[in-house]
């Protein structure tokens, strides 16, 4: 930006050299740093939500779920009597039930997972955009600085609102350097709640889903393998995701 700054040029040794022309401020110089001030919008979406917070609540929810999961308790009324009484089907079909639930939650998740990895994509352009802002902005106050040091004879009314100006664009460079920090701090939290879901997306659950099929669908005993394997992919599951609700 040009902000009527003065220019010295060399002179031959057998011409005077003319005075440099007085730096003034005007309206014209104060509507030029007007147009150099104004800065792109943010994107809406990363103003209006918080995709790693719904990360985090639709994983505790999903846990809490996960948590009232009684294996134990079918397990318990498989016996005669349960069957006898028909508390057995009733403890299968509460399993049943609560499995179908732990995948409803799961969806719930995998939406919020869907909108970060596209806010993420938002954050790291934004990122870009204010980084080429910033060195837009630190030459725009550059050449401001030095018109006010140059100038002589100018209206004070004007030099007042121009150097108000001025202080308004500073202000913004330094909430630019803040912003650009706590963009690259939230993508790096989201990078690694989204890393995580991968992880959970592509084995944790569909280990979980495929053992709690065996055991719908199975005779299920205390000591058997399909039981075993479901009991350790239950727990590794809500291990994980108690990573991603605390992260």
């Amino acid at each position: 930006m040009a902000l009527g700054t003065n220019h010295s040029y060399s002179t031959p040794d057998n011409v005077e050299p003319q005075p440099r022309p007085t730096a003034v401020i005007d309206d014209d110089a104060i509507a030029v740093l007007d147009k150099a001030a104004r800065s792109p919008r943010l994107d809406n979406d990363i103003l209006s939500s918080a995709p790693a917070r719904d990360i985090r609540s639709s994983a505790n929810e999903l846990i809490e779920m996960l948590e009232h999961v009684d294996l134990q308790k079918m397990l318990r009324k498989q016996g005669l009597l349960g069957r006898f009484t028909g508390s057995a089907v009733e403890a299968r079909l509460e399993f049943e039930l609560a499995s179908h639930r732990v995948t409803d939650l799961f969806r719930q998740l995998s939406r919020a997972a869907q909108i970060g990895q596209r806010i993420r994509g938002i954050l790291d352009k934004t990122r870009l955009e204010l980084i080429d802002e910033q060195a837009r902005l630190g030459g725009v106050i550059s050449d401001a600085r030095l018109l006010v040091s140059q100038e002589s004879g100018s209206d004070p009314a004007l030099v007042a609102r121009f150097e108000r100006r001025l202080a308004n664009i500073m202000a913004i460079e330094t909430a630019n350097t803040l912003t650009i920090q706590q963009i690259k701090l939230s993508a790096s939290v989201l990078a690694s709640l989204l890393d995580r879901f991968t992880d959970i997306e592509t084995l944790l659950l569909p280990l979980w889903q495929r053992n709690a099929l065996a055991i719908i669908h199975g005779e299920a005993k205390p000591r058997s393998s399909a039981v075993t394997a479901f009991l350790d992919a239950h727990s590794n599951l809500i291990g994980f995701l108690k990573k991603v609700g605390q992260q």
